[in-house]
């Protein structure tokens, strides 16, 4: 009696776990069919998380398995995919449709060989043609894009590339090498252009530049380097056009304020380059350039109560700045102040003697202020630099004549003559010594 009831126990604990087993197989099928579902209407991100949770629940579940290698190859992710077709696979390798979707993925990762086969011997059309293949085939495949971007910037095809690259950012913002790579091509057309500025090839740089903008229109920096070069030639309209777009997408960019200030300097619109000067300094209060170009200004429009504080903050952002302390200087004998004109040039010729304007103001405070040995050996100075330089020659002429030496004084001044820009004054000094 008690053997039966054992028996039947066994029997009852059997019958229903064979029960609840087909409930979990039916489920699991239904859960299966409706992930193809997903998948076959392109569904692939639910796709992709109804696999996951069938394969959780039962990780032998072959077909679930090749699904979501299936799901992982329509979105791009061949490692995953090849992953997953393979765990099927050796789950079931007598499956005939298992093995064809593996050489199916097989193939197209060949393709990928393919390419690179093609760009290493330098057929980068070939190469191209192969990547736009495998993007047909696969819509969904980020470093096709990605690589097509990359290979048609080598070309010269820099709108596609600019395209392409952003369809792969789009498709994995999450893929850092495509925004460096993207980011990398665009620099080396900046980084080229900018060698021929400096090799003053204002022509080839703006290829260069224009280059950079075809490519990546929405980069500050292309926006800036294009309005810089505009500037060098003279194109005003198309270098504002520029210079507002840069700072459009970088408003905290303090260079293209400068720029967009000395565009406006040139075309005399002073109240406009103040402004831009001024927001520079605004986003950087170290800025030296913007602070010496908004001195500059005041010095050029003759408002010198205003150009000494800037250019005395140049000074103190970097006490070695012998260009400041020349305007200084130039504006302290506008001013008729030539104890700190003489001051502030001093400065001027230690830190620069090569500038014979900075010599001849010198010579001129010299004399005015009536040390006449000194503002000689000034004015000497500056035909050192500039010889037979018409300006020095006057104030060696009117130096001479105040330490008596007429004869000097009349040579110095008879050679100032010569110029006709500046005969008048020579002949107007010539005549105090007759």
């Amino acid at each position: 009696m008690n053997l039966f009831h054992s028996i039947a126990r066994r029997t009852l604990v059997l019958l229903v776990l064979l029960f609840s087993l087909s409930g979990l197989i039916a489920q699991e099928s239904d859960s299966l069919i409706d992930a193809f579902n997903l998948f076959q209407d392109k569904k692939y991100e639910d796709a992709l998380t109804l696999c996951k949770d069938i394969i959780e629940q039962s990780p032998t579940n072959a077909d679930a398995n090749m699904l979501l290698g299936r799901v992982y190859f329509a979105m791009g992710d061949l490692d995953n995919a090849k992953t997953y077709v393979d765990i099927a696979l050796n789950m079931d390798l007598a499956n005939p449709e298992y093995r064809e979707i593996r050489n199916s993925m097989s193939a197209f990762q060949s393709k990928l060989t393919e390419a690179s086969r093609f760009t290493n011997s330098g057929d980068l059309n070939g190469a191209i043609k192969v990547y736009q293949e495998m993007i047909v085939e696969n819509p969904n495949f980020a470093d096709g894009y990605y690589s097509l971007a990359r290979t048609q910037v080598r070309v010269g095809a820099l709108a596609e590339a600019r395209e392409n690259f952003h369809i792969a950012i789009e498709m994995k913002p999450q893929e850092e090498r495509y925004k460096t790579s993207y980011d990398a091509a665009t620099a080396q057309f900046l980084k080229d252009g900018n060698q021929l500025m400096q090799r003053r090839n204002n022509t080839a740089a703006m290829e260069k530049f224009r280059q950079a903008a075809e490519l990546n229109p929405d980069d500050y920096l292309v926006q800036y380097f294009l309005a810089v070069v505009y500037r060098e030639e003279n194109d005003f309209d198309k270098a504002l056009e520029a210079v507002n777009r840069s700072i459009e997408i970088n408003s905290e960019y303090s260079k293209s304020q400068l720029v967009k200030g000395k565009i406006y300097l040139k075309l005399k619109n002073y109240e406009e380059a103040q402004a831009a000067f001024e927001k520079a300094i605004q986003l950087d209060e170290t800025y030296i350039d913007a602070w010496n170009n908004l001195g500059n200004l005041f010095y050029s429009i003759k408002k010198y109560d205003e150009a000494i504080p800037a250019f005395k903050k140049v000074i103190d952002l970097k006490p070695d700045y012998g260009a400041a302390y020349a305007n200084l200087g130039a504006i302290e004998i506008e001013m008729k102040n030539y104890a700190d004109a003489i001051k502030y040039l001093k400065k001027a010729v230690e830190m620069k003697d090569n500038s014979y304007t900075s010599w001849l103001r010198l010579a001129q405070a010299y004399n005015h202020q009536g040390k006449c040995p000194e503002a000689k050996e000034a004015a000497e100075e500056t035909l050192k630099i500039k010889a037979n330089y018409a300006p020095a020659l006057i104030e060696l002429g009117v130096a001479e004549r105040c330490l008596g030496n007429r004869a000097a004084a009349k040579q110095a001044l008879q050679m100032a003559a010569k110029d006709p820009k500046w005969k008048r004054v020579a002949e107007f000094e010539l005549k105090t010594l007759e």
